[in-house]
């Protein structure tokens, strides 16, 4: 049953899972968060993904309009909502912090903070700075350092990214070169060969007739080489813009990993082995195990049962091919991941695997679990679907249980290393 006109007191009246109280009870308690609601928006029960969509969406207009009035934020999640110049415009520190790679790191924060005289954008920073300074201080208490990440020269989306760029490049050049030389015969003949003489003898029809055959030569060459040209420059252009985003979203998640983890693990990017096409996007080697993660930084609305994923247009929802099936993706890259790590595993007789991660590096993205039946749920185990703004939320998920010895983490790291070489 679809809850399109859920009010506030309706969905604040519903029972959270496995809790014996309703969600607004645990809201006014702070026992409910914005992540939790956030990763409730993907839950397969429909009434509670729309309770949850409702109450965050009025918890946020609520923080907007208490930062708006231009009151001095009091946690996170109001201090990720203040404006900040940014070129020119007014841009909130979450948009600049997920949207906007290598404009909103640390050393912003602190020059914000010598720059504004604004009380309520030094408050964010200070709180933003304080929780950042407490995450590395324990990090340090507990003498682990900082994460290790190791990372190519090249990869797979920059690899793409020089490709289309390059045929960009030859198209553009081949087009301006057969311009440049029909120029040159054209000038040649005009200066050295043509008689304009005859020209003078043409009467007004004779120019009409010439006038329109140019209006129709122009016409043609319009629809069959510059509009063609158009489109593939702007085909080009696209798949350069899309590679550039997915790089980008792998570096928030990276730089979000940064912020959750310490030394106990290492980050490896882009890692090829094997001789395989297509790299794996960030693999996590820790003491709960080795996870291969799929970084996807799409916009849109999608829906995802077991291994099955749906992008939602306007002719409804469409199933996505195989090939283009970020769960597969993700599932893919783990299964040879495995297969590649397996000696190290069995000579350490650790009963571990690789486990598959896809994470959404998009804050706006809107990905919904579907409900399904019994069957479904046998055949298809679901992987783990995170969404970069609760990462760290859900890197606590995996913190149950050691997987992994030490002696085999450093036999798996040293493997993954050779592979930079």
């Amino acid at each position: 049953m679809p809850y399109p006109f859920l009010t506030v007191p309706r969905a604040r009246s519903i029972i959270w899972p496995g809790s014996q109280q309703t969600m607004g009870e645990l809201l006014d308690q702070n026992k409910l968060t914005s992540k939790m609601l956030r990763q409730a928006c993907a839950s397969e029960n429909e009434k509670i993904r729309a309770a949850a969509e409702v109450l965050l969406n009025d918890r946020e207009s609520k923080i907007r309009e208490y930062i708006d009035s231009g009151k001095i934020p009091r946690n996170i999640d109001e201090a990720v909502a203040v404006k900040i110049e940014d070129k020119g415009q007014k841009a909130a520190i979450k948009e600049l912090w997920y949207k906007r790679n290598g404009r909103m790191g640390w050393e912003r924060l602190h020059s914000l903070m010598g720059e504004t005289r604004d009380t309520q954008v030094r408050a964010a920073c200070v709180i933003l700075l304080d929780y950042h300074y407490h995450v590395e201080h324990q990090k340090i208490l507990d003498g682990k350092g900082p994460l290790m990440v190791t990372s190519s020269k090249n990869s797979y989306l920059l690899n793409k990214t020089e490709h289309y760029l390059i045929r960009k490049g030859l198209v553009v050049g081949f087009v301006l070169g057969l311009c440049f030389m029909y120029l040159l015969w054209f000038a040649n003949k005009v200066l050295f060969e043509y008689d304009f003489i005859p020209l003078a003898n043409w009467n007004w029809f004779a120019w009409l007739i010439a006038a329109v055959i140019v209006v129709l030569l122009l016409a043609v060459g319009y629809f069959v080489i510059i509009r063609p040209l158009e489109k593939l420059i702007d085909y080009l252009d696209n798949k350069v813009a899309s590679y550039k985003k997915g790089f980008e979203g792998e570096d928030h998640v990276v730089d979000a990993l940064r912020e959750s983890l310490d030394g106990r693990c290492h980050v490896f990017r882009n890692l090829h082995f094997n001789g395989r096409k297509e790299d794996v996007d960030v693999v996590l080697v820790s003491p709960w195990g080795v996870f291969a993660i799929e970084v996807k930084n799409y916009s849109g609305h999608f829906e995802y049962s077991g291994t099955e994923f749906f992008e939602k247009r306007k002719s409804g929802l469409v199933k996505v091919c195989e090939d283009s099936n970020p769960i597969l993706q993700a599932k893919r890259n783990a299964v040879a991941l495995k297969g590649f790590l397996d000696p190290e595993f069995n000579r350490n007789k650790d009963n571990a695997f690789v486990e598959p991660i896809l994470v959404w590096a998009n804050p706006e993205i809107k990905v919904y679990r579907q409900k399904r039946n019994d069957s479904q749920a046998l055949c298809d185990k679901e992987i783990k679907n995170w969404r970069i703004e609760d990462l760290s939320f859900e890197l606590d998920s995996i913190r149950c249980k050691k997987q992994l010895s030490e002696k085999a983490q450093r036999e798996i790291i040293k493997k993954l290393e050779k592979c930079y070489r």
